[in-house]
Formats: structure tokens, sequence, C-alpha cells
């Protein structure tokens, strides 16, 4: 019995492939229903705030955002605390126009130094403003496999 328990220790020591990744030099396996940062199309957005309402942790606030990068009109859009997120899925569940989703994105746009990294404009969601993201959801991304 003991001998069996060292001959399968040592299978899985020498033979087997190795259980633990060296994140974020090799990525995680993404399943397809993981959800990472948030995504807003500011086209399909009304600025009803019921993400703000549904979120548990209180991490969206409706703010005045521009409608475009080229606009100076303003309309309310969701600004997205991720300090404070749990990513639950909650707002993008509850919105009747569909405008928030969930990306695959999780290190390169997210992980920042300062809490005040962490506060996502309107304009840092619906990508009209470089979050340093677009490596990590566009090539890494098509690498990963689900689990």
């Amino acid at each position: 019995m003991v001998l069996k328990n060292i001959k399968k220790a040592l299978n899985h020591i020498y033979f087997k492939p190795t259980v633990t990744r060296m994140c974020p030099e090799e990525p995680t396996r993404l399943a397809d229903r993981f959800r990472g940062l948030q995504k807003l199309d500011k086209s399909k957005c009304i600025g009803c705030g019921i993400c703000a309402n549904t979120c548990p942790n209180n991490a969206i606030k409706i703010v005045k955002a521009r409608i475009g990068p080229d606009s100076s009109k303003k309309r309310w859009f969701p600004s997205i605390d991720v300090g404070h997120c749990l990513f639950c899925g909650l707002c993008i569940d509850q919105c009747p126009k569909e405008a928030l989703s969930s990306t695959k994105v999780y290190l390169t746009g997210v992980i920042r130094w300062e809490h005040n990294d962490l506060l996502f404009t309107p304009d840092m969601l619906a990508r009209e403003v470089d979050i340093n993201a677009e490596k990590e959801a566009g090539e890494e991304v098509s690498r990963w496999t689900p689990q």
C-alpha cells in the first residue's frame, strides 16, 4: 500500500503536466462565462441608473459624460469603481438595453497601484480612452481556451 502511494506520487511529479501556472506569464484558461471588466456601448445606454441601483457594493455611479469622443453633448452614463466591483454581473443582467457587457479583460486593464486609477469613467468603459487592455483582450484571450 505504501509503495503504491509512493509510485503514484512519483508518477505525478515527473510524468504528469503541472497543475499551477505562473500568471501573468502564462495566461489562465478562462471559461466561456468568465466575467471580467465591463464594456459600455454608449449608443445603447439610456442612462436609467438601474445598473447603479442593482449593484450590491454601490460601485456604479451615474455621471454626465460626452456622447462620443468628438461630441460636446453630454448624457448620463455609468461610471464603475472597479476596486469595489464584485464582477457579479448583476448590472449586466439588469440593463434593459444591454448596454453593459462583460469582457475577458481582468489583468492588464484592471490592476492599478492607486485607487483613483480604478475609477473607470464612461469613456474608459466604452474604450474611447486607452486603458492598456486591448493587448490582453485581443491576442492573449484568443489563446485562452475554456476549462
